[in-house]
């Protein structure tokens, strides 16, 4: 049996001929994301003598991934500390206000590529998979790891899942991911790899790839994997900050599962509270009543997300008693979003449209909700307590979020679709 891609790129940072399942290594990471790095800069000044990161040009800050625009004084203290400290401490790249989710912004600017090795202080690192990187969260390891260049690793198994078929109108590839989460459960690629396969995914686009990979952290997994082909190989052109050489599994790899999904007939889904593998056929919860609908995050920013949502809104309006938030992931999404037409579209159907940043995933600046309000959201997260007290979120794909919007209610969206 053939090596996956996931033991091969461990073994190339590893700088050994090959790993197994099961071995630890101790690996060169290739880049490295912080949001909110306050906490490990003080780490810093506890250690004394600390003059510089390993390499300022792999180290990337992203305090918009929580803080944006400074809900408060405290929090405006903070973004001022983690930029003053991540220039002292030699980082090259801090992005500010408005430039996008930090996950969104390591793939669209090259600071990842085919055969990297990464990691991140978010849980949702496992998010540069799509385009083939080897990208996983770490905490508080991360203070070592921006000091020394090197992580370790216990080399994981790697479950397949193969996707096949085409989606019917109205089904995307947000209901797919949630679909697969649901099937896999919280727990069931505990410690493990997850690659993505077959012509489903690979008749996917980069961003919309993401969704998978970055969803595998909630399913337990350690990285979440598509193998590169000609798709990614076009995205990275002109992006990647130094050249790389792609990893490919070996021919006939070795998996410690094969998971088979034919999506032909698969209907919308949703995941319910209180945790995103809770799936469930979207036709379950239709008609709950919601007061407040979000497009973005990152696994709902993207430009195609932001399509999806205008071409369920074109025309209509918003429900008097929802709040539709839309965020574009960066600010070129943005950008793009706008000439398109898509941000007057969301302008006159009554949605409120920012600046791009995690937006109301987390609450910290805008969106929260009041007691015993719903919320239905494209992103990643619908934990207890992530609204605010006695509130329950349903995480669903562009389409269903819009359409819900439009009745105030959960709405399945295909009514709304030519």
């Amino acid at each position: 049996m053939g090596r996956t891609m996931a033991l091969k790129i461990l073994a190339r940072g590893a700088k050994k001929k090959e790993v197994v399942p099961g071995e630890i290594v101790i690996v060169d990471v290739d880049a490295v994301f912080m949001h909110s790095p306050d906490y490990k800069f003080k780490h810093f000044e506890q250690i004394g003598g600390v003059k510089s990161v390993f390499d300022g040009e792999k180290v990337v800050i992203c305090p918009d991934h929580h803080h944006f625009l400074p809900a408060s004084q405290k929090d405006a203290n903070t973004v001022k500390y983690i930029v003053e400290q991540g220039e002292r401490y030699g980082v090259k790249y801090i992005y500010g206000p408005g430039t996008g989710i930090g996950h969104y912004l390591m793939v669209e600017q090259g600071h990842v590529w085919p055969g990297a090795i990464a990691v991140g202080s978010d849980s949702h690192t496992t998010a540069y998979g799509c385009i083939g990187c080897l990208s996983s969260p770490m905490n508080f390891e991360i203070t070592e790891v921006m000091l020394s260049g090197k992580a370790w690793f216990k080399a994981p198994p790697t479950i397949l899942v193969k996707i096949e078929g085409t989606t019917k109108r109205g089904v995307s590839a947000r209901d797919v991911a949630q679909y697969v989460l649901g099937e896999l459960g919280a727990d069931g690629a505990l410690w493990s790899a997850v690659e993505y396969g077959g012509s489903y995914i690979h008749s996917l686009s980069v961003w919309q790839r993401m969704i998978f990979s970055l969803l595998t952290i909630e399913a337990g997994g350690t990285f979440g994997l598509v193998e590169p082909d000609e798709t990614t190989l076009e995205f990275m052109k002109g992006r990647a900050k130094k050249a790389f050489e792609p990893v490919y599994n070996d021919p006939n790899p070795e998996y410690s599962k094969v998971v088979e999904i034919d999506v032909s007939d698969l209907e919308p889904q949703v995941a319910v509270p209180p945790q995103p593998s809770f799936t469930k056929l979207l036709a379950e919860v239709v008609g709950k009543p919601i007061q407040q609908a979000y497009i973005g995050g990152c696994t709902g920013g993207g430009i195609e997300d932001m399509r999806m949502a205008a071409e369920v809104l074109k025309g209509r309006k918003v429900n008097p008693g929802v709040r539709l938030i839309v965020v574009p992931g960066t600010r070129d999404m943005y950008g793009q979003a706008m000439r398109e037409g898509l941000v007057d579209v969301f302008n006159q159907a009554g949605a409120l449209v920012t600046p791009a940043y995690c937006g109301p995933c987390q609450q910290l600046c805008v969106g929260n909700l009041a007691d015993g309000d719903t919320e239905i959201g494209t992103h990643p997260r619908n934990l207890p307590g992530r609204a605010g007290k006695a509130t329950s979120i349903y995480l669903a794909s562009p389409y269903t979020v819009a359409a819900s919007a439009v009745e105030g209610k959960i709405t399945d969206p295909r009514a709304f679709l030519p």
